[in-house]
């Protein structure tokens, strides 16, 4: 397998415990599908990667390195639902979850790697794969992109000053890694929020601090708004019986304009819909809802909340299942400050509840977990629903579409 200057260094490195800080698209994956090839060449070994699920697995290596196998004629055996791989020297290659953690208990390992780290629990590490590895002084590499220093893997990069002789500690970016050009880097600045960026391409450990909304500024992001036409609405909306939330904006090309919301204590879907009728008669509404709506049930004749929206003439787009949680925030906090220095998201002052949340929405302390018990979540969500559809990266499925418009709808989502 070819490898840049760094994932050789990596490679090559003999140290039992190996911790790998880069950037986005840096060649973490493929120097970890190298690892696993290079720890399984001696005969019955057992081999795992494991990341944040099983879903995880299989979508970023599954295919990857079951070809590549295939092409050295080491393969003796695949199984397809337990993502393992047998080789002809008696070695196995598995693939592992780390949802249920507990699940992989009682295991004897020879090697682990641990992808994306900093989204896999701290207590996966200590309490299951570490003890597994002690019978047979298995080794383990951990890549990952930071996650602040509050995550556990900050702790974990500072074990080689504690330990020289078992750990080893890199960090590079993602230029270095050499596989995205410098351009598409500058490019990418327009996108994100500064502290983002060099979290995600620069590799640094970024403090975000405890607000979720960490680029949101109050002088900055609210304004007297210039005059807007209310042709066209986009709302952002998230269901809860108390309160059910929406945001009322308008789009003038790249820029959102927050110039309403709505928070309804006791009520349902069907009086959301009634109000946004009573405030913007003339609108054309396109809402852009909580994905679960699709299935949600909130009537007696088995309406969902989507099918409630969509017969009251909304446009309805959502995608059908959530995005990643840590994507959504990465999105809106990209448009409420860049990393250029730009900002795209502005807020009407009357809007007190959607300033109220993007100002004291926190992560749970000593975590990158928001705080879903603060109760200031709602019209966070309300808003990052809307704004991730608008923003966001394209997803392979299609929006939900009300039956009645004769025209297809089409994703804003650029190609990835």
């Amino acid at each position: 397998m070819k490898l840049s200057r760094i994932q050789s260094e990596v490679a090559q490195d003999t140290h039992r415990f190996k911790c790998v800080i880069a950037g986005r698209r840096a060649g973490k994956t493929w120097l970890a599908m190298r690892e696993l090839c290079y720890q399984a060449r001696e005969p019955n070994k057992l081999i795992w990667y494991i990341t944040s699920s099983y879903r995880a697995a299989k979508m970023i290596l599954w295919k990857e390195i079951k070809q590549r196998l295939i092409d050295l004629n080491w393969v003796s055996k695949i199984n397809e639902s337990e993502l393992t791989i047998t080789l002809d020297n008696g070695s196995q290659i598995c693939l592992k979850g780390a949802e249920n953690a507990q699940s992989l208990r009682g295991i004897s390992l020879s090697y682990c790697v641990i992808d994306e780290a900093a989204l896999v629990s701290e207590d996966t590490w200590k309490e299951v794969i570490r003890p597994a590895l002690a019978d047979q002084q298995g080794g383990a590499m951990f890549i990952t992109t930071p996650l602040g220093k509050g995550n556990w893997t900050f702790e974990l990069f500072q074990q080689e000053k504690l330990d020289p002789i078992n750990w080893r500690s890199w960090q590079f970016t993602t230029l270095e890694g050499g596989f995205v050009s410098e351009e598409e880097i500058e490019a990418a600045k327009s996108d994100m929020s500064e502290a983002q960026f060099r979290q995600e391409f620069l590799a640094s450990w970024e403090n975000m601090g405890q607000q979720v909304a960490w680029a949101f500024n109050r002088e900055k992001n609210v304004i007297d708004l210039p005059q807007l036409s209310h042709r066209n609405l986009i709302v952002g909306a998230d269901f809860n019986v108390s309160p059910i939330c929406a945001c009322v904006m308008v789009r003038e090309k790249d820029v959102l304009y927050v110039i309403d919301e709505i928070q309804m204590y006791s009520s349902n879907t069907n009086e959301l819909a009634n109000e946004i009728k009573v405030r913007y008669p003339h609108s054309r509404i396109t809402i852009m809802p909580d994905p679960s709506g699709s299935a949600r049930k909130t009537s007696a004749n088995g309406q969902t909340d989507h099918t409630i929206l969509q017969n009251a003439g909304f446009r309805v787009c959502a995608p059908r299942r959530h995005d990643a949680v840590r994507d959504r925030i990465n999105i809106l906090n990209a448009r409420l400050c860049s990393a250029d220095g730009n900002r795209h998201l502005f807020l009407s002052k009357r809007c007190k509840y959607t300033i109220n949340s993007l100002e004291k929405y926190c992560f749970k302390p000593g975590t990158q977990q928001p705080d879903k018990d603060s109760g200031f979540d709602h019209m966070f969500d309300a808003l990052s629903y809307a704004v991730a559809w608008e923003f966001g990266l394209k997803r392979d499925l299609p929006p939900v579409r009300p039956e009645r418009w004769g025209s297809k709808v089409a994703s804003p989502y650029q190609q990835i």
